[in-house]
């Protein structure tokens, strides 16, 4: 869970998200939105995705994932928010530095390049989005969803189930200062199509 100080996003005098479930039960909540975001990844390709990979493709991910829990899905962040000792980047330039990171995504041009430029490139996108953290909650499932439509469109594929959860996690928090073991894990997960 995030530390944010009176969120407007939890109910009062708790730190439980504000849902549409009307859960105020962590344990309880925390189930529920793993069954139903589960059911959604496994459904997202049958969504009308945009086409092009914009800040709007992201936000779409998100409020398709989240969208039957909470309020706020497919919304930037309003407040910022921290995570142990780190603190995410500030609320009021995610638009701004979203965009850069989306700038920077070209299909064409990542499908011309090797497989270890191409790993490096997702490593990248991945730990640019992290440290931005431009939801309330449900970062993490938002952006390996758009990395695997990435791969996908660059003709790989990437199967996060088969990754450890807490490996995942360790890489990503580390990679904020050195990739490498999120470099390693992304070179033994991504395969080329068939």
């Amino acid at each position: 869970m995030y530390d944010a100080i009176n969120s407007k996003y939890t109910y009062k005098g708790t730190d439980i998200l504000k849902n549409k479930l009307g859960i105020k039960n962590e344990k309880l909540l925390k189930e529920y939105e793993t069954r139903i975001v589960a059911f959604k990844i496994a459904t997202i390709s049958t969504a009308k995705l945009p086409k092009d990979y914009t800040p709007e493709r992201l936000k779409f991910i998100h409020k398709y994932l989240f969208g039957d829990i909470f309020y706020f899905a497919g919304e930037y962040r309003q407040e910022n928010i921290t995570k142990g000792n780190f603190r995410f980047s500030e609320y009021e330039y995610i638009e701004e530095n979203i965009q850069k990171i989306f700038d920077d995504i070209k299909i064409d041009d990542m499908k011309k390049m090797s497989f270890a430029q191409f790993v490096e490139k997702i490593s990248y996108i991945m730990t640019e989005l992290n440290v931005l953290h431009p939801f309330r909650e449900g970062n993490g499932r938002t952006i390996r969803e758009l990395v695997r439509e990435i791969c996908f469109d660059c003709g790989y594929v990437i199967d996060w189930y088969e990754i450890n959860h807490d490996d995942i996690l360790r890489a990503s928090i580390k990679a904020v200062v050195d990739e490498t073991e999120q470099i390693k894990m992304l070179r033994r997960s991504i395969k080329k199509m068939n």
